[in-house]
Formats: C-alpha cells, structure tokens, sequence
C-alpha cells in the first residue's frame, strides 16, 4: 500500500522545527510552549486526515477512526517530547509514521473493522520534570500526583491535575510502535527493520564512597584515605565487570561529584551513579550483584566507607508473541526480512504491556547516534518501516 514519503519527511521537519535550539537539536519539554505548539501541529494534522481528536487529562492527544465491530482499539504512535539537543525522530517517527499509516489506509480501504487510533504521547523522557513514562503510566492508571511545579505547569495548559485519573484505558486490544534503533547493532549487521523482542530491564544506583579530605601536600600517599582514588577502581569494576558478561550486559556510569572539589585538598567523599542494563532479569540481578560484591571488596581493601543507594528499577519486559509474529509476516509481506533484537533503551511500550499487547519495529540508526542532533535514519529506510506498519495496521484492523 503506498505512502508518500515526501509527506512523511515533512512532517517530521516541521516537529524538529518546533523547539529549535540554537545549538542544534529540539527541546520540547513537558508542558513547554513548544511541547504545546507540536500536540497543536499533531493535532491538526490527525483532523486533516478524518480522525476524531480529543486530549487526555495529562495532555496525551489521540487521533480515532471508529471501527464497525465493537472492540477494543489497535493504537500506534509515540511520545512528542524531547531531551535537551534531542534529534529529529525519536518520538516523532512513531506520531508521524502511525499518522502515515492510518491515513493511507483509510484513503484506500476505507472505514476499519476495528477501531485505529495514533496516539501522541505527552512525555517520556523526564527532561523537564523527574517524571519517565508520565503519559505511558497514566493510560495504564499508575501515576502519581504531580508536585507542585509540575501541576502548575498542567493548569497553565488548561489540564486538572485532580483528574489525572480519568486518563487511564482498558479498551486497548494492542499497541504497536515505529522506532529508531538508537543504537548501530542493526546498522552494523546490515539489517533494515528488526523486530523487537524485549526491552532491556534496568536499575540505577547511587554509589557515596566517604573517605577523608587532607592536604594534598602535605599528606603521604600511604597514609591517604583517597575517595576518589576508591571510587575510580569502583568505575572501573563497573565496566571491566560488563565487558566480561558481554553483550547484551551493558553498564554505565553517568554521573560523578567530587567533594570538596578542590585542586590541593584530597577528595573526602565522592557520588556516582551507575545505570545497568540487561534483557533477562535474572541476569540483570547477577549483574547488579557483582557490581555490589566488588565495589564493597574495592571500598575495605582502601579503607573507604561505601553505601549503595537504589534509585530506580524496572524490570525486563517482552513484547507480546503475538504481536511479534505479526510484525514479522507484516514485513515479509512487504518483502523484508527481519531480525529479532532486544531493546537497550526504554520506551512507552514496556509501561503499556501491563494493560495490553506491545510489539516494536526498528529501522536502523545511522551511526547509532541518538538523542543528539546528529540523529538520522536513511530516508528509505523510514519509508519501509512506514509501509510495514501499514501492513501490521491493515492486518490487525481489516
């Protein structure tokens, strides 16, 4: 079924135009101005193509094409915020593609048995507010209430933090999502659409190691109790322990402070956070528990105090067989071969499969660059993506 792949690049630029900055890259924030100018774009664009639009009570904008059987509705589409410097087509591809695809099928079968919907969901990235998964979490009815910031910043778009709650759905039968790889596994393997197995489950640790400050001049090394020194050999045992599990193990660390933070003092205490990730929760927990066992072995053979904080944890989640399988003849029908891949990073998908089928397609990242201006897909490879989401659609819907 044909698409116009000059109508989906369009769309896509005009979203990256929205929230420009100057350094390159979009920013699109929660609840920011030019977070509310794209759901205005999106939503005209939804109207344009014959769908009925509403918002939700957290700002999630859908796009309805009423089926003739009674049912629950297939949904596609993804998340309209950004990171800071984010790229062109994280979250967008999937609002714009799921736009794509419904709109040549109604153009070309008409009225669905089932009821399609393309959803724009408000947040996931947590780039604004502490809050991954925001418009994900609402739909399945697990959210919490907004802090004081965040539900001003929901009045001033005429949304009523107290009806949070009217935003959750059981009436979702499926939903299915196009996605950037955001990595170079399947560009590196010469793939062009890979259906996704699972998302990765993860957990973030917050690492203080207490040591104690001394005069960097005047104090021997031998009788230094080196925070820094101590937390470094952890850094390193972090990744020297994930490159011998290997792949899919992978584990970072992202953020470091060093205390007191002078040039001719000996650190006295160091924070730093380690993000692990792994497909299988079992294991996840082994990776963890290595990191664990070897950072408190590093901190008493320096005689430095350690404590290990958790600050977020999620488990694996598989996409649906089902929805997995359909994906896949979906592409074989449009003469593409996949592949199967786990997903290292999070998405909307792994929230929602609490409350209905999921499945994932990813086109290739060129140069596995993401999040960042230089994020880019080959323009044939977004149009095939587009065209196996129409066949999955069409399967699914007619």
């Amino acid at each position: 079924m044909g698409i116009d792949p000059r109508l989906l690049e369009r769309r896509l630029d005009e979203l990256y135009a929205i929230g420009a900055e100057p350094g390159g890259g979009a920013y699109r924030p929660l609840y920011g101005a030019a977070w509310a100018t794209a759901v205005e774009r999106v939503e005209r664009w939804l109207k344009d193509a014959g769908l009925k639009t509403r918002r939700d009570a957290v700002g999630n904008l859908w796009g309805r094409a009423e089926g003739t059987d009674n049912g629950k509705s297939i949904v596609t589409g993804s998340h309209i915020d950004t990171v800071r410097h984010g790229g062109r087509l994280d979250g967008a591809l999937g609002i714009v593609a799921g736009l794509t695809a419904v709109e040549a099928l109604l153009k070309e079968k008409g009225k669905p048995r089932r009821t399609l919907e393309v959803v724009a969901i408000c947040e996931e990235e947590g780039s604004r507010f502490a809050t991954n998964f925001w418009g994900s979490r609402a739909i399945i009815g697990a959210i919490d209430a907004p802090e004081a910031e965040m539900a001003e910043a929901m009045r001033e778009r005429g949304l009523d933090p107290a009806r949070i709650a009217t935003a959750a759905r059981d009436d979702i039968d499926t939903f299915v999502e196009l996605h950037i790889e955001q990595g170079a596994v399947l560009e590196s393997s010469g793939g062009t659409l890979a259906v996704v197995s699972a998302i990765v489950g993860t957990v973030h640790l917050e690492l203080a190691v207490t040591g104690r400050s001394d005069h960097a001049g005047t104090t021997p090394m031998d009788l230094r109790l080196d925070a820094l020194a101590g937390a470094a050999a952890m850094v390193q045992a972090v990744e020297s322990i994930a490159k011998s599990l290997g792949r899919p193990a992978v584990a970072t660390v992202g953020k470091l402070e060093v205390e007191p933070d002078q040039i001719n003092v000996v650190p006295g205490r160091v924070v730093f956070t380690v993000d692990l990730r792994h497909p299988d929760l079992a294991g996840r927990r082994a990776l963890e528990e290595r990191v664990r066992s070897l950072c408190d072995t590093i901190s008493q053979e320096r005689g430095v105090r350690l404590s290990i904080r958790t600050l977020q944890e999620k488990p694996p989640v598989a996409m649906h067989p089902d929805v997995r399988a359909l994906l896949a003849r979906a592409a074989k029908e449009c003469g593409l071969q996949t592949a199967e891949m786990v997903s290292g990073a999070g998405h909307d998908a792994q929230i929602l499969a609490a409350r209905c089928k999921v499945g994932m397609l990813f086109v290739p990242s060129i140069g596995g660059r993401s999040h960042c201006p230089e994020e880019s897909t080959s323009p044939k490879h977004l149009e095939l993506g587009t065209q196996v989401l129409v066949k999955a659609l069409e399967l699914m819907a007619y």
